[in-house]
């Protein structure tokens, strides 16, 4: 991928501007004679190119000293995604909502998903800086309502406010990493952030154990308030990029952002969950479940003729989604993070439910598959280096992640849940999800274009979260029709009633059943929570069929 910083990128300057120049206009290779035949030395060049633009030059040196500043929203994006992990359940249940919870994790990603793409372009408008700076600030506002949340209701909102924040935290860093990093170091500062979103992740779930055992789950959220506003301080005072005033206006530009598109995604997903949602809570004859899952087919169409007809840059162009290769990496992508994410989301309460975990134990627990997730990541980045290869590395990894989910699919049905099986499934199966993560962000760059490399890379991390909110729903509402199936096939029909509308509220309705009463409900509940795991060893099965549809690219290295 051209190095764009070396191409003269600025604050305000599109992603992909310098990308078409140089394919038009390719540099001249390194010993070799350009077009009016002089030796070219590509570090040279850049050497030179630094000297005459010095603002360029201390950009970089700025983005490179504030790294830890940048760092901290990808702290917090990924802190915030293990905390809700592990307190969830008690959300649900202070909030006398516990059915509800799936709904967390899918506001938050459906928001992210959809705004993730949208900020590459809108800060070719507005700037790098002022996107991140609307980036942290939302996430701040939608963390404050999640802390002060009455309901479940505006706690759901919270979070839909709180995932376009994180969307931006995500991927502006990216972004600036690519504007003004050498290609030859970004590697090492990438790590440097993916070490730093491996910390989040391994000490959220004992960080959220711990405020719903000290202070309350609502200070989960405030802290990261405080972080924020730590955050946009920092980045004001201290990051300092280079400006140029655009010679469009940008009431011209925005236009062309696909502001449309994205909200009829977001309606289209959200009509479906919803709809599937209520169907299985409430009645599948209610009018509004019946709407909810009608109005996803219109919905779905005008998303479809969006893209194709209207969008003057559609954030999912048709010739980078529908290549029968990058389409088989969109798959492998949406339904490995759809059953991941809902491991991840579903563990903590097998873990409170059904093992009798306290909550810090419960979210100490995750760090296996946590750092299992990490290895797996760095692992596949190394084996790449050295082989350049990606297919069949996916292909066994896949397949590896897919039978490494066994043991987490037996547990429930082992004595005592058996928490050696859950730790020996999270590593086996983690591990090899994360070398495929790996593996399929280079299958995507391999077989596009430079000039799709950035909306291919967008469209990666797209389906990504959409599959991370569809599974999270998903497997919820499964795992609530298998409890209320067992329920009323194990009681009678009005005790099951009484039991399910007492489950749906809150964990601590089982802490106060009689114990031969209360081991039956663990039961079913256990019952449901396999079938949930169940079906995520599905979506993987075919998610690792995908995997061979691959095609393979050999890169350089």
């Amino acid at each position: 991928m051209p190095d764009t910083a070396s191409l003269g990128a600025t604050e305000s300057s599109p992603l992909l501007e310098n990308l078409l120049e140089q394919v038009e206009n390719p540099p001249p290779k390194s010993g070799g004679s350009s077009q009016n035949g002089s030796a070219n030395d590509p570090e040279s060049n850049l050497q030179t190119e630094d000297a005459e633009d010095p603002e360029l030059v201390q950009g970089r040196k700025n983005v490179k000293s504030v790294l830890p500043v940048l760092g901290v929203g990808i702290f917090l994006a990924f802190l915030d995604q293990s905390i809700i992990a592990t307190i969830n359940g008690e959300i649900g249940s202070d909030l006398h909502a516990l059915k509800s919870v799936s709904w967390i994790g899918t506001a938050y990603f459906l928001t992210m998903s959809a705004s993730q793409p949208l900020y590459g372009k809108l800060s070719d408008v507005f700037g790098r800086k002022p996107c991140l700076l609307f980036a942290y600030t939302m996430f701040a506002v939608g963390s404050l309502g999640c802390g002060v949340a009455k309901s479940i209701e505006g706690l759901i909102a919270a979070r839909a406010i709180q995932g376009i924040g994180g969307g931006g935290m995500l991927i502006v860093v990216t972004v600036l990493l690519s504007d003004f990093i050498p290609l030859r170091e970004r590697g090492t500062y990438q790590g440097y952030l993916n070490l730093i979103g491996a910390v989040g992740s391994t000490s959220g779930g004992p960080i959220g154990g711990l405020f719903i055992q000290s202070i309350g789950w609502r200070w989960a959220f405030l802290i990261q308030v405080l972080i924020c506003l730590i955050a946009i301080v920092a980045v004001g005072l201290l990051l300092h990029l280079p400006k140029r005033q655009s010679e469009t206006p940008w009431r011209k530009q925005l236009p062309r952002i696909d502001f449309l598109g994205a909200l009829l995604l977001v309606l289209a997903i959200s009509g479906l969950l919803f709809g599937l949602d209520r169907g299985s809570n409430v009645s599948w004859r209610s009018p509004l479940t019946i709407a909810s899952l009608c109005a996803t087919v219109p919905l779905s169409i005008a998303f479809l003729g969006v893209e194709t007809r209207l969008a003057v840059e559609p954030f999912t162009p048709g010739h980078v989604i529908f290549d029968k290769a990058l389409f088989a990496c969109y798959t492998q992508n949406f339904l490995g993070y759809a059953a991941f994410t809902a491991l991840i989301i579903y563990l903590p309460l097998f873990f409170q439910v059904i093992l009798e975990m306290t909550p810090v134990r419960a979210g100490a627990s995750l760090v296996p598959a946590a750092v299992s997730a990490v290895v797996g990541t760095l692992l596949g980045g190394m084996i790449l280096k050295r082989t350049g290869r990606f297919y069949w590395l996916a292909v066994l990894a896949s397949t590896a992640a897919t039978l490494g989910t066994m043991p987490l699919v037996a547990a429930p049905s082992l004595d005592g849940g058996s928490l050696a099986s859950i730790y020996i499934g999270s590593v086996i199966s983690f591990v090899p999800q994360g070398i495929t993560v790996t593996a399929s962000l280079i299958a995507i760059i391999s077989n596009v274009s430079a000039v799709d490399q950035a909306v291919a890379t967008a469209c990666s991390f797209l389906f990504r979260s959409l599959g991370a909110a569809v599974g999270v729903c998903l497997v919820g509402v499964l795992i609530q029709n298998v409890l209320r199936m067992r329920l009323h096939a194990s009681l009678e029909p009005e005790e099951a009633d009484r039991i399910l509308g007492g489950i749906t509220q809150s964990l601590e309705f089982i802490k106060e059943l009689p114990p031969s009463l209360r081991a039956t409900v663990r039961e079913c509940y256990s019952a449901g929570i396999q079938a949930g795991f169940a079906m995520c060893l599905a979506l993987l099965v075919v998610a690792t069929l995908s995997v061979f549809w691959w095609r393979e690219k050999k890169f350089s290295r």
